[in-house]
């Protein structure tokens, strides 16, 4: 068991310097996404000057010491049986102290988001390297992952 001391983590939208940091998360779970195009979809939320309603959004969670503990990926999505959800097809937490500190904070974030865009429930898609966004644009794995009512 790990210490029951509380760490704040710092979550939002990713930054620049937490690029580079935040792919060796991705790739240590093995998703098959290699720097440069993590470089390139973290470049398109950085482009944006006005977050776009349908757009996905990186979200770090790091702590104090600067290290990343967690990333997510998030968009609002409209679904035909739940209406409008907040899609997290990737939702990754790696850290050997805190996972539940990191994850819950993440979900926090995530929790807030739902609500400020009118969203009913959050879906975070299993941990599976071919749910990647993009790799195959299926319609979100036919619904597959956890549903969180918001």
């Amino acid at each position: 068991m790990g210490s029951n001391m509380a760490v704040a983590y710092s979550v939002g939208p990713i930054t620049r310097r937490q690029v580079d940091k935040t792919h060796r998360l991705i790739e240590a779970v093995g998703y098959p996404v290699d720097l440069q195009a993590w470089r390139e979809v973290c470049a398109l939320a950085f482009a944006r000057k006005w977050p776009a309603i349908y757009s996905e959004e990186v979200i770090t969670a790091e702590n104090p010491l600067g290290y990343i503990a967690g990333v997510c990926i998030m968009r609002p999505a409209h679904d035909s049986m739940h209406g409008r959800v907040l899609e997290v097809p990737v939702f990754v937490v790696a850290t050997a102290a805190d996972t539940r500190g990191a994850s819950n904070s993440l979900l926090d974030y995530l929790m807030e988001s739902a609500r400020n865009r009118r969203c009913r429930f959050i879906r975070v898609a299993p941990l599976e390297p071919a749910s990647w966004p993009g790799l195959r644009r299926m319609p979100h794995q036919n619904g597959r992952g956890l549903l969180i009512p918001v």
